[in-house]
């Protein structure tokens, strides 16, 4: 990327003075509250839980390290039980870009949004294609799209979950019914059908949450659906695209059925890929999830040692899992260096910025560095490549990135989990790690 110098003809510690000269200007009282004249504002999309967020803190430690390298970056907080809503009311306040949403479903509700209002998002976590596929029609239309993702897409999991499933198996996937979903499942089952294998049998029901008062009830009907699929007894593996609120009952319905196999094999998607996956399950069990295997996008830094220090960073009593954390980190990074690259915190200047500061240029692995390098009027190239801790990133012309990993865990009899990593994008090659 080249970035124009004539745009920053300050030094970067003063970053707040020339990346804030497009910031909150319509002079509302909620952006006067917000304080979003005085600071680049990025609101957070996530679905507020009982638990601390990992993701959440690892946006406010990429604020913490840009804004001591001379940013002035603040977070708001935003509902992602109500993405859309949310959305308008961050935009009111002044923000000028998004962490989130957590979910396919919700960034695909925001996505118009998001291109009619010119507004950034960065999601750590939502992997579904569709976005893929709106983001290229909006590009062939010659305009802009405003949304972007540190995580591979699904394309990736689907081919390793098809490709851990054993051969000759029947199988049966059980999938929430939201885009996320009903997306996995289709590319699940073009997988298997490009390899000569049968399409797998399908339940899906509609998503629902812990707090629904009619959560049992609407547990036990998704068993039911279960337990009336032709030929149940006869499947061998079964996919489950799940969400952690009802993921873990679904599951101990399943391995308490008189219908379903005990010797059935388990492979959950990364939306319910969590470490302690028994406790969900059968807390007083490890050995319920034993041989059980779940996907999730992970990082591969370079060097390596970098993911450690970024984890040493979290309490992992308060944090135990550090699902998509790197991504966010990344997502916060990715943004504010755009910012700085264009001069300007609006959205509609700094968006064709973001390919830039994330590929093709000289490599630099922190806000600090990639700022200095930015602002440096004495360097003879002024290309930076910004390599984030969940590894390259290079976003290409339709949002996504071009490098990446996925993990494959499989869970123990005593709560542990062992792990194989398949690197994006040479997943053509990989090879099931199950035995024949």
């Amino acid at each position: 990327m080249r970035i124009l110098r004539g745009a920053l003809s300050i030094a970067f510690l003063v970053f707040a003075s020339f990346l804030l000269s497009t910031g909150c200007d319509d002079g509302t009282d909620e952006q006067v509250d917000a304080g979003c004249e005085d600071a680049f504002c990025i609101g957070t999309l996530f679905r507020t839980t009982d638990s601390p967020s990992s993701v959440i803190k690892a946006a406010e430690l990429a604020r913490d390290d840009i804004n001591e390298a001379g940013g002035n970056i603040k977070l708001i907080a935003g509902d992602g039980a109500t993405p859309l809503a949310s959305t308008m009311e961050l935009l009111e306040m002044g923000v000028k870009a998004i962490i989130g949403p957590g979910t396919s479903q919700s960034s695909v509700e925001i996505f118009d949004f998001l291109v009619e209002n010119g507004l950034v998002a960065v999601s750590p976590s939502a992997t579904s294609v569709t976005l893929t596929e709106k983001n290229r029609e909006i590009s062939q239309a010659g305009k802009a799209h405003f949304f972007f993702r540190t995580v591979p897409t699904d394309s990736f999991q689907a081919k390793i979950l098809a490709t851990e499933v054993r051969n000759g198996d029947e199988v049966l996937i059980v999938h929430r019914n939201d885009n996320y979903g009903v997306k996995l499942t289709e590319l699940i089952n073009r997988e298997f059908l490009s390899r000569n294998r049968p399409a797998a049998k399908v339940v899906w029901y509609e998503r629902y949450y812990s707090d629904d008062p009619m959560f049992e009830e609407k547990t036990q009907a998704v068993l039911d659906d279960i337990e009336a699929v032709g030929g149940i007894g006869n499947i061998g593996s079964i996919i489950l695209i799940l969400s952690i609120d009802e993921g873990g009952k679904i599951i101990k319905g399943m391995i308490d059925s008189t219908v379903v196999s005990s010797a059935a094999r388990y492979y959950i998607s990364d939306s319910f890929a969590v470490e302690n996956l028994y406790e969900r399950v059968d807390p007083d069990n490890p050995a319920a999830v034993d041989g059980f295997k779940s996907t999730t996008p992970c990082s591969l830094p370079d060097p390596p040692e970098r993911k450690d220090e970024f984890e040493k960073r979290f309490d992992r009593e308060m944090f135990p899992s550090l699902r998509f954390a790197v991504h966010a980190y990344d997502a916060v990074v990715a943004i504010a260096l755009a910012a700085l690259s264009a001069g300007s915190n609006d959205p509609s200047e700094y968006v064709s910025e973001m390919a830039g500061v994330t590929g093709g240029g000289n490599r630099c692995l922190s806000y600090a560095e990639c700022a200095a390098a930015i602002t440096d009027e004495t360097a003879a190239n002024d290309d930076i490549d910004y390599e984030g801790v969940s590894g390259p990133i290079e976003f290409d012309q339709n949002g996504d990135i071009g490098a990446g990993c996925y993990s494959v865990y499989t869970y123990d009899a005593v709560g542990g989990r062992m792990k194989q990593i398949f690197e994006v994008p040479s997943l053509k090659e990989i090879t099931s790690s199950e035995t024949p």
